[in-house]
Order: structure tokens, then C-alpha cells, then sequence
């Protein structure tokens, strides 16, 4: 029994580590964090990110990581067992937030997969600012990009079903040679003449946007949708952890690595931007609405065609992009898988389950530019309460109890006291402040975003609240 328990582990405190950074580490970093830089005025988006990270990110991390440890359940299993059934909604809500979020992410997933073949084919060297459009366009919301939606389900499927060993050996292998691609094309970008405009944009600083809540909640749902604090996905794959693994150091090296990984990003794609297009057009290049596909589709295939090595680069980065998508992917597949083997189905029909919801779910996505914005944006303001909710989940069990209980008895030299208990409490504080921000601002400019975030959340709450009960006796079944 003891060996069967120890296949069903990851094999070192390494591959814990590397398996957390792979479910942290993904489109999120690449695709979606230079976005944000854009979108929400270069440096001043970093004064949110780096604060939430430490406010918000590592401590939700730590509390996913020694509860599904010690449960070794999912959320909808975990908050059953540590808040009570009645509560067990709020872990069920956690899942179906990454579940829905999984859905389109396996879309984006097909995006790198098909800009890998158009690297490989030589479809992005020497392409134009016109032709980048075009290619995007042509693809996005066609038959070929549900395809790859599906390609892209699949083969996640098949590393899931093969269980703990092949995840983990799936992120040894790709977490590594990520970081090598990212630094390589970083130092490249750094060495092009001019490249100093964009690190000074990197580190620009506009006080006027931190007046507006949504440059917190960005800066928030960034923390929250890379690093994967509060989506219950290092909740799941800490029901593989070993028993001594610490739930304080290896949540915070998840989180430094996933924000490094981040910077190393940034200083790839901002210094090249600047340095190839000059300072007069940069700022309006990288926040252009054209790029529907965010920089790392549209814009940085055609500044790699104004570099040297154009075609390898090309390569190099979106292989980087394909693998960081894929190993995120595993981990929501994952966590979808043992949200429904909470409930007594076997892992072969509970990742069955799982595509099939995946595929469908996520269909509409991939063919509409519409939908998938709001999907982003409803799921991605949705992590918000479901890092409430595991706040909530902390303070009803007691933060003295849950330091001794499920932080400290496998923590190293760092041991959990008043500074978790005020951590968690700062946590609530940003959630009900920045929540109660967003409402007022948004019912201010119109409100059609919240009217539909709320309509989904709400469907999602309210089905889980009717079918508690049997969902409950499933459970205990």
C-alpha cells in the first residue's frame, strides 16, 4: 500500500516545485501579462501586480497547497470536510470558476499550437504589420481554430489520464527549457540598439491610473489568473504531494519564479518594440487595439522578422508559448478531474467528463472573438471570490488552528503565526474594497459587464446552493 501511495506522489520537493510553476507559468505570463503592461500604462500596471503577489497571491497559494495536502481532496471535497457541507458551495464555486476559465484557456492553447506550425513553416518571416492582422484574423473564429481546441484538449487529456508521473515528468522537461527561450530571447531584445526607451516605458510611472479601480483589479486578476492563486488548481495537485512537502516555501517560490518569469517577458518584448519602431510610435503600437490576439500572436512575429534570426526566434518563442500554455492546461484538467472524483466517479470517467465539458464549453470561444472576451473578463474578475472564499475557509476553521494543523508541521525554518493571520485578513480587506469599487464604477459607466458577471456567477452559485444536498450525499456515497 505504501508504494502505491508513493507512485501517486511526486517524487521530490524539485518536482513539486516545477510542477507548481507549470500550472502557474503559462499563456498568462507570455500572452495575457504584456497585454496588461499595455493596456494599464506600462509601469504603473507593476505597482498592483507586485503588491498583490505579495498580498494576495503567495498567501492563497499557501492555504491551496496545505489544505489539499492535508485532505487530499478537491475544493468541493476540502471545504465539505474543513468549513461543512454547508459551505461546500464555495469550493464547488473555486472549481467551476477554473473549470470555465480551462474552457477558453484550451482555446488559447490551439492559438500556440498553430503559430508554432506557422513559425515552423516560415508563415511569419518577414511579415507586415498588415499581413500579422490578416493571419490572425484568418485563423481566429474559423473551423481550424475549434480544431486545434480540440488537438489541444486531447493531448492534455491523454498526460492527465496518464496520472502524477507523467505530469510531473511533463514539467521537469518543459519549465526548464522555457526559462532558457524566454532568457535567450531577452538578452537579444536587451542588445538591440534603442532597446533602453523600452525599459524606461517598463518602469514608467503614472499616478493618476492608481486612482481607478480597475488598474487594481487588473493589476489583482493578473496576480491571481498566473500565478493560479485561488483557482483551486495547487488545491488539486497538492493531494499529490508528498507528506513532508512545505506548504510555505514552495508556494513562495512558485510565486517568484511565476513573476520572474514574467519580467523576463516583459524585458523580451518591450525592448524589442521600442527599439525596432523608435519611441514616437512604440507606446501607440503596444496598446493598439488591432492586436485582438494580444502582442505575443500579432506584434511580436513581425519584430522578430526585423531581427536578425527572425525565423529561429520565431520558433523559439512560441515552442516557449506551446509548452507554457500546455503544462497550465494539465493542471486545470486535472483539478476538473478531481472536482468530479470527489464525487465517487472513476478518474477514467471523471476526465471524460471533463473533455467533454471542456470541448463543448469552450466552443463558442473559439469561434467568437465576443464571447471569449467576456469569458476572460467574467471568470477572470470571478477569481476575486474565490480567493474570498478560501479567506472564509481559513478564519471558520481559526487561524491558530490552521497554522498549527496545516502549515507548520511540515514547514521549515519560516513557521506560520500572526503574520499569516494578518496576511489572510488583508486578503479580505482587498477582495470586499476592490469588489465594492468595481461595482460602483462599473454601474457608473453602464454597467453591462457587471449585469453579466453577475448573471454567471449568480447561475453558477445558485445551482450548486439547490443541488448541495445531493451533491453532498454523492460525495459521502
Amino acid at each position: 500500500m505504501a508504494q502505491t501511495q508513493n507512485a501517486l506522489r511526486f517524487s521530490s520537493k524539485w518536482a513539486m516545485i516545477l510542477t507548481c510553476m507549470g500550472m502557474a507559468v503559462g499563456t498568462g505570463n507570455i500572452w495575457r501579462f504584456p497585454r496588461e503592461v499595455a493596456k494599464n500604462g506600462g509601469g504603473s500596471f507593476l505597482i498592483p501586480w507586485i503588491i498583490f503577489l505579495v498580498l494576495w497571491s503567495v498567501p492563497l497559494l499557501m492555504v491551496e497547497l496545505s489544505v489539499g495536502q492535508k485532505t487530499r481532496k478537491g475544493p468541493f471535497g476540502a471545504f465539505a470536510k474543513l468549513a461543512g457541507p454547508n459551505f461546500a458551495w464555495m469550493g464547488g464555486f473555486i472549481s467551476l470558476c477554473a473549470m470555465l476559465i480551462m474552457c477558453y484557456y484550451a482555446v488559447v492553447t490551439g492559438w500556440t499550437f498553430r503559430y508554432l506550425i506557422f513559425a515552423i513553416t516560415g508563415a511569419l518571416n518577414d511579415i507586415s504589420y498588415d499581413q500579422t492582422i490578416t493571419l490572425f484574423d484568418g485563423f481566429r473564429n474559423s473551423p481550424a481554430a475549434l480544431g486545434l481546441h480540440a488537438l489541444a484538449v486531447g493531448i492534455t487529456a491523454f498526460i492527465v489520464w496518464r496520472g502524477a508521473k507523467s505530469i510531473e515528468w511533463l514539467n521537469k522537461i518543459l519549465i526548464p527549457t522555457l526559462v532558457v527561450i524566454l532568457i535567450y530571447g531577452a538578452i537579444r531584445a536587451l542588445l538591440l540598439p534603442g532597446s533602453g526607451e523600452g525599459i524606461a516605458y517598463l518602469f514608467s510611472y503614472d499616478p493618476e491610473r492608481l486612482t481607478h479601480a480597475g488598474h487594481w483589479i487588473a493589476g489583482l486578476t493578473q496576480s491571481a489568473w498566473s500565478t493560479g492563486a485561488g483557482w483551486g488548481l495547487m488545491l488539486a495537485y497538492a493531494v499529490y504531494a508528498r507528506e513532508k512537502e512545505d506548504p510555505i516555501s514552495t508556494p513562495l517560490a512558485t510565486g517568484l519564479g511565476n513573476n520572474s518569469i514574467e519580467f523576463i517577458v516583459a524585458l523580451l518584448i518591450f525592448p524589442a518594440v521600442f527599439a525596432i519602431l523608435g519611441a514616437a510610435e512604440a507606446v501607440t503600437f503596444v496598446s493598439s487595439t488591432s492586436w485582438k490576439g494580444g502582442i505575443a500572436f500579432q506584434a511580436i512575429p513581425m519584430l522578430f522578422s526585423k531581427m536578425t534570426g527572425g525565423y529561429l526566434l520565431n520558433i523559439l518563442f512560441f515552442s516557449g508559448l506551446a509548452f507554457a500554455a500546455l503544462t497550465s492546461l494539465v493542471a486545470m484538467v486535472e483539478l476538473s478531474t478531481r472536482f468530479f472524483m470527489d464525487f465517487q466517479f472513476s478518474r477514467g470517467k471523471s476526465l471524460l467528463i471533463t473533455v467533454g465539458m471542456c470541448l463543448v464549453v469552450g466552443a463558442p470561444s473559439a469561434l467568437s472573438d465576443k464571447v471569449f472576451d467576456n469569458q476572460d473578463y467574467v471568470w477572470g474578475v470571478g477569481l476575486i471570490l474565490s480567493g474570498l472564499f478560501l479567506a472564509f475557509l481559513v478564519f471558520r476553521y481559526g487561524i491558530k488552528a490552521f497554522c498549527s494543523e496545516f502549515l507548520n508541521p511540515n514547514s521549515g525554518r519560516l513557521k506560520a503565526g500572526r503574520w499569516f493571520g494578518i496576511m489572510m485578513g488583508l486578503v479580505l480587506i482587498e477582495g470586499v474594497v476592490l469588489l465594492s469599487w468595481w461595482l460602483i464604477q462599473m454601474k457608473k459607466d453602464g454597467g453591462g459587464i457587471l449585469v453579466s458577471c453577475l448573471v454567471q456567477w449568480g447561475i453558477v452559485i445558485g445551482l450548486l446552493l439547490l443541488f448541495r444536498k445531493p451533491l453532498a450525499k454523492r460525495m459521502n456515497a
